[in-house]
């Protein structure tokens, strides 16, 4: 996905928050105390603060503000890698105490991410992130990535998978980190200790590494966290954690065992030494805050909130609230589903004076929104049951206006955190708990890598991925053939053939995977590349990368079977980690899957619950053939198309049509000066049609078409009688993939002085469709682009997708710096331009 697609979606969602008045609004109270807040004229009681122990009005944190002002002024502007104000040896000696370790004041947790991860993670080790970690962890493993970390996704809701990619990698790199929060921010889970231990246990040189920030104060000795409450402190765990939340100052600590490890990131850390330093207020409220925390408050806070905590669980499991997790987090998450159902529930609420938070995409997946509580030991245990009540007569109401079920909830959030988090330790001890669901191990399969497609049954494949593209056995064979030994790297490929079966022998997965050199902008408006292009003219290879993909640039359409019937999840991500390994071994820049059908909602959280981001893709046309003639055609037409089909009629007594190739059922000679020809038309087209801009593929790929029985290649000649050329070559032809009910015209060429004066294009079409139906085919796939010109022979229009991974995103800055000088203004969405046919290749 673009930036600008992705800010779209998000900009929609969000303003549709903002137009319900639930995000981006503004107290407007001359004084703020606690839970209560004014906005838009309405007095609310608020359950959104992440101040858990309601420590920001404390006496002791106000005088120390005070204090600080007074005695250090409003900052102190200098970085610490020179000099740091007074209260930092005081304040970081105190966190020491409080976590029993070695702490590193860090002005924000996001930058203290990203002054830890890049100087302990290197070249020479490996990140595995669960992919719900906060998104600063992300920004901060980005960072690591750059520098040549090995960086890993694992989905939340599957951590246990994360024990055999870690016992891998442990191998090969010399430390592995696994990243996770201490609370999640969202859900409110907790992360799990007993999964984290078990891959501590795996090898020595496996290391954990923790976003505490929600977890702060509220729980553990001195207030030190939920996660070292759970998990103590040791020399394999590095923890991050915030002073903006429950411990109601400012800033972040690092946390280390190893004195020398806090040093190495204080005089190496990249904000440690060019960003602002925490400021003499804020130095002032943490060290008022750690003396609270070191005194017998912080026990006699954490218990009051325990106590909201607690009575908030019962209430709504008498409720009969779809809550996701139950534990003794101070977060409460309410399934709910699509967004819609979140607003609607959200605002019932604040017309009852409550202001919760809407969790929506991107802070979760798209379908897995819901209503957050945050509670903290300024409500009073009438405002737990207020919120409650309120929400036990609001959501059951509001799912079922919806036609929304708890069978479907349960399905959508399946799998949405750890099976170990459904429950936590203090959990286990409620004879009410939540039971925990029992670990699914996947079924037995059986995978088979090939080299090629010769190590391939032709029977299966064909079966599962035959009628796909252009990728039958026979035409993977000539790719094989052709894409190798060449000149150019763009026309040297690498091929893998992947066949994931049940033990009973049946296919739930079958794909293949290319290695291939591609242009970065092949998705970039046509001026965007144009301008690209121009650079390429003096280095051929600017802006292009390795990629990993599913199918081939010579190929079009979902190049996945895929058994939903059987275990096709353990199945997908077995593919998706050999997909992964080839990735790694290549250095490749992208990992893709093509072409894949939009709007398949369990594969879009499938996908992203992994790491991948949805792009849209070119619509593809498809036309069923269910009648006999041209007449039986034009009768399902409108009447404008009626008239078009037609004109092409009346047209195609002009030319002499011709097929070609050990493919076709006439198999008519082309010499070597015809075939010369036909690839100099075939450059016409895709030097000046930049909108799915991919490399020219190689000459003689004529030749291969030619001879292979999966190709016909198919010319349109215009007579000098008829006005065309005196040489009598042709001035169109198109070569189209043949196997059993399939017929797939994939590339073309045109003399483009007939396209206009002849209508060699439009013509060149309805002889796609006419060849088709003249061999037997049901199914004539016209590729993408051209969608007007397409449709006027009643084809229908499907929407496709692709799931990608970039490695860095240098290539993509360097586009947009090129989209900015180019100044492209808006431009009509591809579905609504009438184009050439053109070379449909990797998308």
């Amino acid at each position: 996905m673009e930036a600008s697609e992705h800010l779209q979606i998000v900009e929609e969602i969000h303003g549709e928050a903002r137009r319900r008045k639930l995000f981006f609004q503004q107290c407007t109270d001359d004084a703020l105390m606690e839970r209560q807040v004014t906005v838009n004229g309405r007095h609310l009681l608020s359950f959104s603060s992440c101040s858990y122990l309601s420590l920001e009005n404390h006496p002791a944190l106000v005088q120390g503000v005070h204090d600080a002002v007074d005695r250090y002024g409003t900052q102190f502007s200098s970085s610490r890698g020179y000099l740091s104000a007074p209260p930092y040896e005081e304040l970081e000696a105190r966190l020491s105490q409080i976590f029993d370790g070695h702490a590193l004041v860090v002005p924000t947790t996001t930058l203290g991410h990203q002054c830890v991860l890049p100087v302990l993670a290197s070249e020479k080790d490996a990140l595995i992130l669960d992919h719900q970690v906060h998104q600063s962890v992300q920004v901060g493993a980005t960072m690591a990535r750059a520098a040549g970390t090995r960086v890993e996704v694992v989905r939340h809701g599957e951590l246990e998978r994360a024990c055999d990619l870690v016992a891998r990698l442990a191998r090969r790199m010399r430390t592995v980190w696994f990243a996770c929060d201490g609370v999640y921010s969202m859900y409110g889970d907790l992360a799990p200790v007993r999964l984290l231990q078990q891959l501590l246990d795996i090898a020595p040189n496996v290391r954990i590494y923790v976003d505490d920030a929600h977890g702060m104060s509220w729980a553990g000795r001195h207030g030190r966290g939920s996660f070292l409450s759970r998990m103590p402190l040791s020399p394999r765990i590095v923890l991050v954690t915030s002073m903006v939340k429950a411990f109601a100052a400012g800033g972040a600590v690092a946390v280390f065992t190893d004195p020398q490890e806090r040093e190495r990131v204080r005089m190496c850390g990249g904000p440690m030494l060019f960003s602002g330093p925490l400021q003499p207020p804020m130095l002032g409220a943490a060290l008022a805050s750690a003396r609270v925390h070191l005194s017998e408050e912080i026990v006699k806070r954490q218990n009051e909130l325990r106590d909201r905590v607690d009575l908030c669980n019962r209430l709504i499991k008498e409720a009969g609230l779809p809550l996701l997790v139950e534990n003794e987090s101070p977060i409460f998450f309410m399934r709910l589903g699509l967004p819609r159902v979140a607003f609607a529930v959200a605002e019932r609420l604040m017309a009852e004076g409550l202001y919760v938070n809407v969790s929506i995409y991107p802070s979760v997946p798209m379908k897995r929104a819901g209503i957050r509580l945050a509670l903290t030991s300024a409500h009073t245990p009438e405002d737990v049951a207020r919120v409650v009540s309120a929400l036990a007569r609001h959501v059951p109401d509001v799912m079922a206006r919806e036609g929304l079920s708890r069978r479907e909830l349960d399905g959508l959030f399946e799998h949405a955190v750890p099976s170990e988090s459904l429950r936590s330790s203090a959990y286990e001890r409620a004879p009410s708990r939540r039971p925990r669901r029992p670990v699914t191990m996947a079924a037995p399969l059986m995978v088979q890598v090939s080299r090629t497609i010769h190590e391939v049954d032709r029977t299966l494949w064909n079966g599962t991925l035959g009628g796909v593209g252009a990728c039958s056995w026979d035409a993977m064979a000539t790719a094989e053939k052709l894409f190798s030994n060449q000149r150019e790297p763009q026309h040297n490929w690498k091929f893998w053939y992947v066949v994931i079966r049940e033990q009973n022998g049946n296919p739930v997965c079958v794909t293949h995977f290319t290695q291939s050199l591609n242009k970065d902008d092949m998705l970039m408006r046509a001026e965007v590349s144009e301008a690209v292009e121009a650079r390429r003219a003096r280095q051929p290879h600017f802006l292009s990368s390795e990629v990993i993909m599913t199918g081939s640039p010579l190929s079009e359409g979902n190049h996945i079977y895929l058994d939903r019937r059987g275990p096709w999840r353990a199945a997908l991500d077995w593919m998706l980690h050999l997909g992964h390994e080839q990735y790694e071994a290549a250095q490749a820049n992208m990992f893709m899957l093509r072409d894949m059908p939009d709007g398949d909602v369990e594969m879009d959280a499938f996908m992203l619950d992994r790491g991948f981001v949805k792009m849209p893709m070119l619509d593809s046309h498809r036309l069923e053939i269910h009648w006999k003639d041209e007449n039986e055609l034009a009768a399902t037409l409108s009447k404008r198309k009626r008239q078009h089909l037609r004109l092409q009629i009346d047209r195609a007594a002009l030319f002499d049509v011709r097929s070609h190739g050990a493919g076709s059922d006439q198999r008519q000679p082309l010499d070597a000066a015809e075939q010369a020809h036909l690839w100099r038309l075939y450059r016409n087209v895709a030097t000046r049609k930049r909108r799915l801009n991919v490399y020219e593929l190689p000459e003689d790929m004529v030749a291969a078409f030619l001879a292979s029985p999966a190709w016909e290649v198919v010319t349109l000649r215009l007579p000098a009688s008829a006005g065309g050329p005196a040489d009598g070559l042709p001035i169109a032809w198109y070569a189209a993939h043949v196997h059993g009910e399939h017929y797939a015209p994939f590339l073309c060429g045109f003399d483009y002085r007939y396209v206009l004066s002849h209508g060699a294009y439009r013509q060149a079409l309805y002889q796609m469709v006419v060849r088709a139906r003249k061999r037997g085919k049901r199914v004539v796939h016209l590729g993408m682009d051209a969608d007007i010109e397409k449709s006027r022979f009643g084809t229908r229009a499907i929407k496709n997708c692709i799931y990608a991974q970039v490695r860095d995103h240098y290539n993509g800055a360097v586009l947009r710096e090129i989209v900015a000088e180019v100044g492209v203004g808006s431009a009509p969405p591809a579905s609504c331009r009438a184009t050439e046919f053109r070379q449909d290749s990797v998308a």
